[in-house]
């Protein structure tokens, strides 16, 4: 319809008529409502933080009780540094929840009470009687009076075994080319040895002595072998007042792999012979080239330790040998600063004859490529180690 103007207040106003629509009685379909999006982010996050959480209380404990020499030396993180604050044991979860609620503990651990009958009418018995159920011998003394009269067995004191005397005829036997005490096969430096010194591999030599067409540092000339090392190593323990006595018996006469079995049986007949030995010693020089060390302007060869351990077969000195060794490695680090090879001691599974008494040690002094002149000097740094650890053994002794 069309509309139309009235004049009202000088202002006009139009109306405009419109066709009014029906209300329809239908109801519209109201769009569907949506849900709201699950926050699966969040909630993996949070899970994560509970399940680590969770891992902290169950596994890390709140204050180290001690840290491993193998451990790196760094700084403590953040998580160290704040569990170190909370005083808490290192326990576990469990440890945790005992320590925020102390009552737990009985129930985590409940004491048990136990009623030991048999131990209570013993104790009973005894109180009363001053009888033990226990000692036979006590209650026969109860039933038979005179029991008690009779004294009881001295104890004897365990017998010596009887001292093995060296055969005269050893001692007298000789060898030429063996360096000095005459060629001495056994040859004895003062009396009562304390230092027995011998050789498993008494033909071991240096390359500058022996035939260059040779394959090995082997040789029979006995100046020129490991003899005369230890010959020289007996005569400046000589020289330090200590007595020794110098196997200088052929190990290697049934070839490299019985030299073990021959030396045995020499380390055996030494310290039966001569009881009075507390340092046995196996020289040797190192299968290969060794640099020599410079102490006091002058060469020397170079010193290493060999300890034999129980790892493969039974050894039960192995752990004192190794305290002595680290009492001589001491010593000739003040002597002789630089004379050890590496750490001055090499710690191997195989006993080496090392088990046959307390002080069975074996020494390599220089390398295949060594004079005589560096094995010499280094001797007598040797010597005076030796002396100053059995010095401070013997003042140790009751």
């Amino acid at each position: 319809m069309a509309g139309g103007v009235y004049a009202l207040r000088r202002q006009p106003v139009i109306i405009w008529l419109r066709r009014a629509r029906r209300r329809s009685t239908r109801r519209r379909a109201e769009p569907q409502r949506l849900g709201r999006p699950w926050p699966w982010t969040s909630a993996f996050l949070y899970a994560a933080t509970l399940g680590l959480a969770a891992l902290v209380l169950w596994k890390v404990p709140a204050q180290r009780a001690a840290v491993p020499v193998s451990a790196p030396l760094a700084r403590p993180s953040p998580m160290d540094r704040w569990l170190h604050r909370l005083r808490v044991s290192s326990h576990t979860l469990t440890g945790w929840l005992i320590d925020a609620i102390p009552l737990l503990g009985l129930i985590d651990r409940p004491h048990r009470s136990e009623m030991r009958w048999g131990a209570m009418m013993e104790t009973g018995i005894q109180e009363v009687t001053g009888v033990r159920l226990t000692n036979v011998a006590n209650l026969l003394e109860v039933e038979i009076p005179l029991l008690s009269r009779i004294p009881p067995p001295r104890k004897q004191a365990p017998s010596k075994p009887p001292l093995v005397r060296a055969p005269q005829s050893v001692l007298d036997a000789v060898e030429p080319g063996l360096p000095g005490d005459g060629g001495r096969v056994w040859a004895v430096l003062g009396t009562d040895p304390v230092v027995g010194l011998y050789q498993t591999h008494s033909r071991e030599s240096f390359w500058a002595y022996v035939n260059p067409a040779s394959p090995t540092a082997y040789s029979t000339h006995w100046s020129h072998t490991i003899v005369a090392v230890g010959w020289w190593l007996a005569e400046d323990l000589a020289r330090e007042k200590i007595g020794v006595v110098q196997s200088r018996v052929d190990n290697m006469s049934q070839g490299l792999l019985a030299s073990y079995d021959e030396s045995y049986v020499t380390a055996e007949h030494l310290i039966s012979w001569f009881p009075t030995v507390r340092l046995l010693i196996d020289v040797h020089r190192q299968g290969n080239p060794v640099n020599p060390a410079v102490v006091g302007g002058q060469k020397v060869a170079k010193i290493l330790w060999i300890v034999g351990t129980d790892q493969l077969l039974p050894n039960p000195y192995w752990r004192e040998n190794l305290n002595i060794v680290h009492q001589l490695v001491a010593a000739l680090r003040e002597k002789a600063p630089g004379i050890l090879y590496g750490s001055g001691i090499d710690i191997v599974p195989y006993r080496y004859n090392q088990q046959l008494r307390p002080g069975s040690l074996m020494v390599e002094i220089g390398g295949t490529n060594s004079t005589l002149a560096e094995e010499k000097r280094a001797c007598e740094f040797l010597a005076a180690a030796i002396e100053e650890v059995l010095t401070r053994i013997k003042a140790k002794a009751p």
